[in-house]
């Protein structure tokens, strides 16, 4: 990957192996998730928590980046899909004044609980 890489400009050996393993190489599927995928993933975070890479073999479709995605964006039963309150803009107003844009940071506070897309969006 190392030797890839410098045939590569601005990309490291990481970025290039990434770039084979999750998007060029044959055997993981893209584009939406199916309801099997789905119910896969479900089951295998309950057995496995959150190691991605256990859970992918679970899945065995999807690598560890799109489990994790998906489960973090789509299908985590914590997440709150309801409409906003006022009160609950007020707070995100709040957090995005005291940590600038840092969604990471700030859906780890945020209450209750929404994806760092929903937030961002939402701001």
């Amino acid at each position: 990957w190392r030797e890839l890489a410098k045939m590569v400009p601005g990309r490291t050996n990481k970025d290039c192996r990434r770039r084979w393993w999750n998007s060029i190489a044959g055997g993981t599927a893209k584009g939406p998730w199916t309801e099997s995928e789905d119910e896969r993933l479900i089951s295998a975070v309950r057995e496995c928590g959150t190691r991605w890479s256990q859970v992918a073999k679970a899945v065995g479709s999807r690598n560890s980046d799109q489990c994790s995605s998906h489960w973090s964006q789509a299908l985590n039963p914590d997440i709150n899909y309801s409409d906003w309150t006022e009160s609950e803009d007020d707070r995100l107003w709040q957090e995005v004044q005291g940590f600038g844009t840092n969604w990471i940071t700030i859906a780890s506070l945020h209450a209750p609980k929404r994806t760092t897309l929903a937030l961002k969006n939402r701001y």
